[in-house]
């Protein structure tokens, strides 16, 4: 690649000289037409909820069976756009053909002018969204429309140029998708190694056989293992209620987690920035108790039950009152860290109460069966799993560091900054 010094003015900037400023529907055109999924059974049916923001590639689908009413038909080699809240920029290149929403655009390239591959990134530059969130209409659905985006223009390199962009673009995808899978293995690693080290502790493999166990309530574990009640062992309690008054306040001795702050990035397991602080004395004003850290923490009310997320405080904290947390007693030998990987190979919902709002009570988790081994062997579990985490951790920042390749490169080349 090299910088190139031959632009020209133009009514959207400076752009290489070889480059044509074009309208969008000069490339491609709407295709309108409509199926009934019944008449294409089996058929992979895609809906805004597998598209991916920011992504060009589609990694989940659904089944024409799953849905009734007229959907869009599309082939490989279309592009699919999302017209309901266009800021979400979710645009994809069609590999195989089936049916998707009717809140999606099915876009097909002329091929005389551009190529489908070079027509999915146009759709997800900055240029691109900001143009069609400006187009939108509806406060609750914003959408789109064909008829609006259409006029957008845009700077067009010769073919040639257009299949070099594409094919940078696609090996800084390629590079992504490699990284998921890595993450995806990893993850599932994890998860067999809780499986193994919850039943037979921290044994290799080969071994497992030989260690002599015993049933229990919660299943098979090791013979000299005992099996107690969470209550046993730990405090368990609820949080406070969050006043209003206090959102957004960036200053303070305490972090105050709600459950939406469990999905703030750098968040995924260990509980390490928050949106809302309070100091020592409105803690006090609210009569709020401050967890220590490495309290394990989790939701307790609602659909958010169902997530099944849990959390590890890494400093002293108030929670809502949607949310319970549970510290281990300092003078019974319960590791922290083994705690929370124990929580993580179980299903919280187990904990709720049937009905249309689960919810869970403090008793039922002080009533949980907890498999307690010895100390040494809690530690040896928590040093292996955080092994793996951190193994994880690592695949997530070189994953990260790709989009953020991605994200500049798609800028720099389809302006012309860089040339292939």
């Amino acid at each position: 690649m090299r910088l190139e010094d031959g632009f020209k003015e133009t009514e959207i900037g400076s752009i290489p000289v070889e480059w044509e400023v074009v309208r969008l529907g000069e490339l491609c055109q709407l295709d309108r037409e409509n199926v009934e999924p019944r008449e294409l059974p089996d058929m992979p049916y895609v809906g805004l909820e597998h598209i991916d923001s920011g992504e060009p590639r589609l990694q989940r689908w659904g089944s024409s069976n799953e849905v009734s009413s007229s959907k869009h038909h599309f082939v490989p080699g279309d592009v699919l756009y999302g017209k309901l809240r266009p800021y979400l920029d979710k645009a994809i290149l069609a590999e195989f053909e089936g049916v998707c929403s009717t809140d999606i655009l099915v876009v097909k390239a002329n091929t005389e002018f551009t190529l489908p591959e070079f027509l999915v990134h146009i759709l997800h530059t900055q240029q691109f969204l900001s143009y069609a969130i400006s187009t939108t209409s509806g406060t609750n659905l914003p959408r789109t429309r064909w008829t609006s985006l259409r006029d957008f223009k845009l700077a067009l390199p010769p073919l040639p140029e257009q299949r070099r962009i594409a094919h940078v673009l696609s090996i800084i995808q390629r590079a992504i998708a490699a990284q998921d899978a890595l993450i995806a293995a990893a993850r599932e690693l994890k998860r067999s190694l809780m499986r193994h080290l919850f039943t037979y502790g921290p044994v290799p493999l080969d071994q497992a056989e030989q260690v002599p166990l015993k049933e229990t309530e919660i299943g098979p574990v090791p013979e000299h293992w005992e099996v107690v009640q969470l209550g046993e062992i730990a405090d368990i309690r609820g949080g406070t209620a969050f006043p209003h008054r206090y959102q957004g306040q960036n200053e303070g001795k305490y972090p105050f987690y709600k459950v939406s702050d469990m999905n703030l990035p750098g968040n995924e397991t260990y509980m390490r920035t928050a949106n809302n602080w309070v100091d020592e004395e409105t803690a006090k004003i609210l009569r709020a108790k401050p967890f220590p850290k490495n309290t394990v923490i989790f939701p307790k009310v609602g659909a958010a039950v169902h997530t099944n997320k849990k959390r590890f405080l890494t400093t002293d904290a108030l929670v809502d009152n949607n949310v319970m947390g549970v510290t281990v007693h300092e003078d019974e030998q319960c590791q922290p860290g083994y705690l929370l990987y124990w929580f993580e190979s179980i299903d919280i919902g187990q904990f709720s109460n049937p009905g249309p709002l689960p919810s869970i009570t403090v008793q039922a988790v002080k009533k949980a069966t907890f498999p307690f081994p010895p100390l040494d062997e809690q530690r040896e579990i928590a040093r292996l799993l955080q092994a793996v985490d951190r193994k994880i951790e690592a695949e997530k920042r070189r994953k990260a560091a790709l989009e953020a390749l991605f994200k500049t490169m798609l800028h720099q080349l389809m302006t012309g900054q860089v040339r292939v």
